[in-house]
């Protein structure tokens, strides 16, 4: 089972209580009900709201995509 990160899109494992990416912990795991982040500090923790920026870089950007090999005469690296 999977889930979509609503910050980045990257794909995590429903065994992960925040993004592998960015570290968000999505709206379904959150105390606060909303995606956020933990932070700790000195002595106290805490968890931010976290949303989207505009023009942030998210993985829907980087997909991949398949290219395939080129083969050459074997005599093209004899030269």
């Amino acid at each position: 089972m999977t889930y979509d990160c609503s910050i980045c899109l990257n794909i995590n494992h429903a065994s992960r209580l925040h993004c592998r990416t960015c570290g968000t912990i999505p709206a379904m795991y959150s105390p606060i009900t909303i995606p956020a982040r933990f932070v700790v500090d000195a002595e106290d923790y805490h968890f931010i709201s976290s949303v989207v920026a505009h023009g942030a870089d998210r993985a829907e950007h980087h997909k991949t995509s398949r290219s395939y090999l080129r083969t050459v005469p074997l005599d093209y690296y004899a030269s």
